[in-house]
Formats: structure tokens, C-alpha cells, sequence
């Protein structure tokens, strides 16, 4: 017996902004934070737990029935991210498998944490808790003046005490695509290991973790990849697997039949603890299987002529101040900028005037942990199910707006 995940399939963008019903009324400029999930990928997450329900979760029928769609979406996911099926393993966000990486190793005092200056809030306070419990010193590289200033900084930074280093490969707070690979390089020169947080980067632009040369790598399922809420996972290379124990999981199951050979550690053994959701995993292999037929070049072109659309109608607007980099290649679809005289409560009033008036959806947030006041910006996520007429109705609201 097979559960019923026969979504329609969805080959174009178009196909895909069909399956958006809210697109109809909502510019939804917002995926950076949660992707909208597609309806089909809704009913495969509903058919899946309705067969459980149907069926008991804990009958042999059942547990036959999920573990074929289950394991073909972990390996469509390690497929879309070219790495192997047993470095992966899924959690529910990514700031969950942001502390799989950081529990997994044996801090020190007097070890060092390199993290970039863009990174999420999440990490800050990771690195905030190094400082308090293992009396890490967490050394902090400006990465908003280039990637040049940004290298030179990891050259600087890394010494015998180094064990880590942080970055994002698409940065949350402004949309730069930061030197990953290069990065990588510096610091296995130094035996130093490199975590990538791919939040922003997976589902939005074609990722490559293989290329790219990093130890380990996070990220979500529910944003630009449009999963489920509560889906993520975390990479860890094969050359890291035996030490890669953030749950303390013994080496040999309680259960495990004395004189059985002990199982080869993958990421899933040692980072996936417990019951879990299997209609979310499935239906996390529905969103993937989209943007694989989809393509992610194709996503990412029409995302950066949308975000140029955008970014040329921001620069007619007075007072507006671009933040993310506007050279072809060194951003994605997230577009940052603040306002002449704008503090947090102005920007959060411009947020629900643009919903309550044009029925856009944009984010006021910080561009620092802890915030400065000063520093405070409006993000724009464009995806690539976005269209011409949102993006138009998005600048008029905001000219309206500022210039009243």
C-alpha cells in the first residue's frame, strides 16, 4: 500500500505561482523569512498524515508505506545540494542545526570562534553562550565593505587557537553572497574548520556544498525552498562524521544485539534523536522535487531581473539609501535599504501601511545583535514566483509613503 503523493507536477515558474493561491491578493515579499508552501506540497504533507491516521502510525502498514517516499526526499535533498545521503541529516530550522555543529565540537577556553559581522541573531547569541560557558574568544570580521576587507580579516584572524569559523553564504541581513570557497581555503590551510549558514542560499540559487569545500553547512527547509514549517537540516562531511556527536549518541545502541557489528556513523544517527514528523519530511521532498524541475538557475535569473526591477525604482525614491551591493552577482533576491530619518517604529508603521494599503508584505528589522538604533532597515525578499505587477505595486507604495 502507497501513500498518496501524487502532486501535480511543477515544471515553471508559472506552474508554481498557480499553486500559490494568495498570490491572487497578497505581494508577498517576505521568504527570507517563511516561504509560502505551495498547495500541492500542503497535500502531500496532509495525504501523508492522514494515511497514518488512517492506518496507525506504528502498524507495519504504515511504516512500509512512509519509508520509501521519506527516503527519496532525503536523497532528492542531498541530490539538490550535491553532497552524500549519509552527511545529511534534517532538523526542524536552521538555528537548530546551527547548535548540531556548535555541540558537536569540544570547546576550550582560550579557543577561538571567527563568526562574519552578517550573521543571523541566532548565531550571535551561539557565540554569546561560547564567550559565558567556555570562555571562547569570539572574534567578529566586518563583512559589509567587501570581500576583499572580509578575506583579509581571515588571513588576520586565524591562529593556532582557531577551531571555527562562521559565515553565511548569502547574508540574512542584507543579501551579499559572501566569499565562502575562498574562505574555505584559508582555513584548511590552517586545519581550521568552516560552517556555512545556507538559510538564504538554498531554494534561492543553486548551491553546491561539495564546491564550496566546507566542513559543515546548515539551512531551512521553510523559506526559499517553500517546505513545510519546521523543516531544516544540517551537512557534516564525511572527514568529520566520527566526531560528529552533538546528541551524545552512543556508538552502539542500547538494544544492539551483543557481538553485532557496530553500525558506520552517519549525520542522521548522531544529529536525528527521537520521533519525528515523517509527512513533513515527505513533504519537504515535494518542495525539493519542485525546485529541481523548476531549476534553480531559472529561479535565480528571474529573482535578480525582479530584484533590478526593484532596486532601479528604489533609486528614484529620495532619502532611500541602498544597502545591499548592486553589481550582477553579489547579491540574490534580497533587497535591504533604509530611509532618510527612519527609526524602528517609523519603519515598522511604513510595514503594516504598505499591507493595510497595497497588501505587500515586507520586514522592518535590525541590521545589528545587540541593535543600534541608528541601524535599522527594510527587507525585501524576491522570489522567483514573484511577478512585475507586485514589484510595481511595492515601489509606488513606498514613493507614496516616504513622500508623504
Amino acid at each position: 500500500m502507497e501513500v498518496g503523493i501524487n502532486y501535480k507536477r511543477i515544471s515553471t515558474l508559472a506552474d508554481l505561482r498557480r499553486d500559490l493561491p494568495f498570490t491572487k491578493e497578497v505581494g508577498y515579499f517576505q521568504t527570507g523569512t517563511y516561504g509560502p508552501t505551495p498547495d500541492s506540497v500542503v497535500q502531500v504533507v496532509a495525504s501523508a498524515m492522514r494515511f497514518e491516521a488512517n492506518h496507525g502510525p506504528a502498524t507495519s502498514t504504515s511504516r512500509e508505506a512512509m519509508r520509501e517516499p521519506e527516503e527519496r526526499a532525503r536523497r532528492a535533498l542531498a541530490a539538490l545540494l550535491n553532497v552524500k545521503h549519509r552527511e545529511l541529516a534534517l532538523t526542524t530550522n536552521t538555528s537548530q542545526a546551527m547548535q548540531r555543529v556548535m555541540r558537536a565540537l569540544e570547546w576550550r577556553p582560550g579557543d577561538e570562534f571567527i563568526v562574519s559581522s552578517l550573521e543571523h541573531v541566532s548565531t550571535t547569541g551561539i557565540s554569546w553562550e561560547l564567550e559565558r560557558k567556555h570562555q571562547v574568544k569570539v572574534i567578529t570580521l566586518t563583512a559589509d565593505q567587501g570581500d576583499a576587507v572580509f578575506l583579509e580579516g581571515v588571513k588576520s584572524a586565524l591562529s593556532p587557537r582557531t577551531r571555527l569559523i562562521c559565515l553565511s553564504e548569502i547574508a540574512s541581513a542584507d543579501g551579499r553572497r559572501l566569499p565562502v570557497a575562498e574562505t574555505c581555503a584559508l582555513a584548511h590551510e590552517k586545519n581550521v574548520s568552516v560552517v556555512v549558514d545556507g538559510a538564504q542560499a538554498v531554494g534561492q540559487v543553486p548551491v553546491d556544498i561539495r564546491a564550496l569545500g566546507c566542513d559543515y553547512y546548515v539551512g531551512s527547509g521553510h523559506k526559499w525552498l517553500l517546505g513545510p514549517m519546521g523543516t531544516g537540516f544540517v551537512y557534516a562531511s564525511e572527514d568529520h562524521l566520527g566526531a560528529f556527536n552533538p546528541d551524545y549518541v552512543p556508538e552502539r545502541h542500547p538494544w544492539t544485539v551483543p557481538g553485532t557489528p557496530a553500525q558506520e556513523p552517519s549525520a542522521r544517527s548522531r544529529a536525528e534523536i527521537g520521533t519525528y514528523n515523517h509527512a513533513l519530511v515527505i513533504g519537504l521532498g515535494a518542495s525539493v522535487d519542485i525546485m529541481a524541475s523548476i531549476g534553480l538557475s531559472a529561479i535565480e535569473a528571474r529573482a535578480a531581473q525582479l530584484s533590478k526591477r526593484f532596486r532601479d525604482g528604489l533609486l528614484e525614491i529620495p532619502g532611500v539609501k541602498i544597502l545591499t551591493p548592486l553589481e550582477p552577482g553579489t547579491s540574490a533576491g534580497i533587497t535591504s535599504f533604509m530611509i532618510q530619518g527612519y527609526d524602528r517604529a517609523r519603519m515598522e508603521y511604513l510595514s503594516t501601511n504598505l499591507w493595510d494599503k497595497q497588501r505587500v508584505v515586507v520586514k522592518a528589522q535590525w541590521l545589528t545583535a545587540p541593535p543600534r538604533a541608528e541601524l535599522v532597515a527594510v527587507r525585501v525578499s524576491i522570489a522567483g514566483f514573484n511577478s512585475e505587477d507586485e514589484v510595481d505595486r511595492l515601489v509606488e507604495g513606498l514613493r507614496d509613503e516616504i513622500a508623504g
